[in-house]
């Protein structure tokens, strides 16, 4: 009886200094992970422009997953060319005064951010899609095809940001007098229309 309430002591003694270490080494890793996480500001910037973009477009986990990859490998990018701040003053500008209308997330006002962060690394600007891109891929997930040419300048841009401000039911039915259809067409006219300029 002795020896056996002995062994059980010994298991016991064992595994309580195993858990404690265990404990500890988990407690510091979260401790690690929690301070890497206050002094990454990118990465709270990328994590920011995601989840924006995927509360608004509803973006599987798949999707969530291709969007932080996206944009995490742009960062390296345009940090190698050192173009740091210009790719973090898009991705504020991108989750300041983006809105989501619609199931689509429009960033009208950040024409010159994209510029900036073109103009100083091309490739780190990749992720960055048009409005004419946007509004495509808003389509399809209506159900529906088309969308604005692929230069995506002038009246091209400008109706897709009214095709983006619209509903799939606007889209796949337009009618006459709608804010959608006068949108365009104002567009067509030379006018900026309500559908914005730059990405």
């Amino acid at each position: 009886m002795n020896e056996g309430k002995g062994g059980g002591d010994i298991v016991r003694k064992t595994r309580e200094p195993g858990s404690f270490r265990w404990f500890a080494s988990a407690a510091l890793a979260g401790l690690v992970v929690g301070l890497g996480s206050l002094g990454g500001g990118c990465q709270s910037e990328t994590a920011s422009y995601c989840e924006a973009r995927c509360d608004c477009q509803g973006c599987s986990q798949r999707e969530t997953e291709d969007c932080a990859d996206d944009v995490e490998d742009a960062e390296r990018l345009a940090e190698h060319d050192g173009c740091a701040n210009e790719y973090s003053s898009y991705l504020t500008c991108y989750v300041d005064e983006g809105t989501c209308e619609n199931g689509a997330f429009i960033v009208s006002s950040c024409k010159a951010a994209v510029d900036a962060l073109r103009a100083c690394s091309s490739r780190s600007a990749t992720f960055i899609k048009t409005a004419c891109q946007e509004e495509r891929l808003k389509r399809e997930s209506c159900g529906l095809s088309g969308g604005g040419g692929p230069t995506c300048t002038g009246g091209d841009e400008c109706a897709a940001y009214c095709g983006l401000k619209a509903s799939c039911e606007e889209l796949s039915d337009p009618q006459p007098n709608s804010s959608y259809v006068n949108c365009v067409v104002a567009c067509s006219n030379g006018g900026s229309g309500s559908g914005g300029s730059g990405p």
